[in-house]
C-alpha cells in the first residue's frame, strides 16, 4: 500500500510485453472469473451466453498474493517544508481487513467522528479553531487498513490540534459513547448504505467485490443489523487496540513541529 498505484519511472518501464501476455493467461481462467448479473435480466439466455463465452477458458485457480505487514516498533514522525501558509497534517494508526467483522465497529466509529456534528469538527475547529478542515480517515484492504485523522491548520496550531486529536482518540477508549450519539451513528451509516444501493449495478458492485475479496457474496446487502449490533463497549475495546499502536504522523508546511 505504500507503492505509487500507478508505479513510478523504473517498474513501468521495466514492463515487457511478454509480461503484460503472461500476467493475462495467468487471470483470466475460469477459476479466477467473477460474473454478477443484477436487475431485470433473461436467466436463462444470460447463463447460456456466459457458459458459451468461457467454454474455452482454461480452469486455471484463483490468482491471491498477500504481503507480510510489519508491525512499527516506534512512532514515526515525517516533516516536509512547503513555504504556504497552511499545514497539512494526518496521523494514522494500522486498521482493520477487509473481511474483519470489526470493520462495522470501525465506521461507528469513524461516524462518531466525523461530519460537522461530529467529535473533530465540534472539538478543533468549532470550539477551538484549530483547524480549518479535519476529519478522520479509514481505508480496509486485504492485508490491513488504516485509520487517523487529517487536519489543515495553521503552522503555529499545529501541535496543539496534534494533541487535541490525541485527547479525542483516548476520549474513545477511556468513555463509552453515549447511546444517543451511537444510534445517530447507526442510522446515518445505515441510511447512507440503502441510498448507495438504490441501483441495480450498486447492488451487482457489491456483490462482486465481496465475492473476490473473501466475504459473503450477500454481506454488503442486509447491513442494519450489523451496525445496530454495535455497542458502546465493543467501539471502546476497538478503539484501545488501535490507539494502543504506534502511529505514523506526517506535517507538511513551513514549519516542523518537532524541531
Amino acid at each position: 500500500y505504500a507503492r505509487e498505484m500507478l508505479g513510478d519511472v523504473e517498474s513501468v518501464a521495466a514492463i515487457k510485453i511478454q509480461d503484460i501476455k503472461r500476467h493475462w493467461a495467468q487471470i483470466s481462467q475460469r477459476q479466477n472469473l467473477t460474473i454478477v448479473l443484477s436487475g431485470n435480466f433473461n436467466r436463462v439466455k444470460w447463463i447460456k451466453w456466459i457458459e458459451e463465452s468461457t467454454k474455452n477458458m482454461g480452469p486455471g485457480k484463483i490468482v491471491s498474493k498477500k504481503f507480510d505487514v510489519p508491525t512499527l516498533s516506534s512512532p514515526i514522525q515525517s516533516f516536509i517544508e512547503s513555504k504556504k501558509e497552511q499545514s497539512h497534517v494526518m496521523i494514522g494508526y494500522h486498521g482493520l481487513t477487509i473481511t474483519d467483522p470489526e470493520r462495522y465497529t470501525l465506521q461507528i466509529m469513524q461516524s462518531i467522528l466525523a461530519g460537522q456534528g461530529g467529535r473533530l469538527f465540534l472539538e478543533l475547529r468549532d470550539k477551538n479553531s484549530l483547524a480549518y478542515s479535519v476529519s478522520p480517515m479509514r481505508m480496509e484492504g486485504l492485508e490491513t487498513g488504516y485509520f487517523g485523522a487529517y487536519i489543515g491548520c495553521s503552522p503555529e496550531k499545529v501541535q496543539k490540534a496534534l494533541s487535541m486529536l490525541s485527547e479525542q482518540f483516548t476520549l474513545l477508549t477511556s468513555e463509552l459513547v453515549g447511546p444517543e450519539e451511537l444510534l445517530r451513528a447507526q442510522r446515518y451509516l445505515i441510511g447512507r448504505h440503502d441510498i448507495d444501493l438504490q441501483s441495480a449495478g450498486s447492488v451487482a458492485s457489491s456483490i462482486l467485490y465481496d465475492e473476490i475479496y473473501g466475504n459473503d457474496a450477500n454481506e454488503g446487502l442486509a447491513v442494519a443489523e450489523k451496525y445496530f449490533a454495535v455497542t458502546a463497549g465493543r467501539i471502546q475495546k476497538l478503539a484501545k487496540k488501535i490507539f494502543s499502536q504506534k502511529s505514523v504522523t506526517t506535517v507538511v508546511g513551513p514549519i516542523n513541529p518537532w524541531a
